[in-house]
């Protein structure tokens, strides 16, 4: 019975965080109006939808400390992207088939390009991160870096449509901007309370806390990117309901997880992995790096995405679901 509990506690603290993000997507709709294709789903989209993995990061290290809290917060990131490179493209082609009865069209090649080399260049780096057995300040350093090098490409070359009404009334914008603080608010709360029960949910399967937070806590704190890329695509704006999803894991790399390590770091000194625990983590960032390839590649190649491609793309997802829970990656 307390299982069922902690599960439906998981489910409220997941329609909680979705709640919030609601506000939270409207503002950043708002302040990236008008924006070049992809740009908009790449950043203003990507971090107000990734706040949920930055905040649980933190809590988890704030909560657990050192090597576990650093583990659970980096299994929630990769959970996280292994979620946003299968599951939301199958959901996106999903919602648009079963309104449209068609196929989903219009993605940019250059912006699959753009965003899968600094997603997979992000991802190695921290597989290299992985193999030296401790984290420090400047590895932190070098993550947020990478994120602003990003940014800068992106907005280095970003145009503003002028033949987009973009026009909000200043009382609308008090409100949108009044949700988007409330929304901030709500995910904090809603992943300090996720934290909580992953620890509990852990004691309670007799997992340790990095296995539960990399299927639990990543599938919640994924819900608004879901819900942001859904959107988009239903509204036709393909290249941003895509960038969205891949852009939202560069900065959960660099930033959700970068910020959080670089503060810990700078405060309480490096944190150090066992031996064992890198070579777990090391098995999970490549086949990580593996499916993010993989959903790259289906996604680049394909002049439209079709209800078949979403099968592949859900069952790869529920194929490593199935690797987490036979234990393949030993994270305790």
């Amino acid at each position: 019975m307390t299982i069922v509990f902690l599960l439906l506690g998981v489910a409220v603290i997941s329609y909680v965080i979705w709640i919030s993000s609601i506000g939270i997507g409207r503002a950043s709709e708002m302040w990236g109006c008008g924006w070049s294709p992809g740009v908009r789903g790449a950043t203003i989209n990507a971090i107000a939808s990734s706040l949920p993995e930055f905040f649980t990061a933190i809590v988890f290290l704030a909560v657990l400390g050192d090597s576990k809290g650093f583990v659970s917060g980096l299994s929630t990131v990769a959970g996280s992207s292994v979620f946003n490179a299968l599951v939301i493209p199958g959901a996106m082609i999903l919602a648009v088939f079963f309104k449209t009865k068609s196929s989903l069209t219009g993605h940019d090649k250059k912006i699959i390009l753009r965003d899968g080399i600094w997603l997979v260049a992000a991802q190695t780096l921290i597989y290299l991160f992985i193999l030296s057995g401790s984290f420090s300040v400047w590895h932190g350093i070098v993550l947020i870096i990478v994120y602003a090098l990003y940014i800068f490409t992106l907005f280095k070359y970003n145009v503003v449509s002028e033949d987009i009404d973009c026009y909000y009334a200043p009382k609308t914008r008090r409100s949108l901007n009044i949700q988007f603080l409330a929304g901030i608010i709500g995910v904090g709360i809603g992943c300090y309370a996720l934290v909580y029960l992953c620890v509990e949910l852990g004691d309670e399967f007799n997992f340790n806390v990095p296995v539960i937070a990399l299927l639990i806590a990543a599938a919640a704190t994924s819900v608004p990117d879901t819900i942001l890329s859904v959107r988009d695509a239903l509204k036709e704006n393909t290249d941003d309901a895509i960038s969205n999803a891949f852009g939202s894991n560069i900065f959960d790399l660099c930033i959700a997880l970068g910020l959080p390590l670089f503060i810990y770091c700078f405060f309480r000194g490096d944190i150090v992995l066992e031996p064992s625990m890198v070579d777990s983590l090391s098995l999970l960032w490549l086949v990580l790096m593996g499916m993010t390839v993989v959903s790259l590649v289906l996604i680049y190649f394909s002049k439209q995405l079709k209800v078949s491609q979403s099968v592949v793309f859900i069952s790869i997802y529920l194929g490593f679901v199935f690797l987490v829970v036979s234990g393949i990656f030993d994270l305790s």
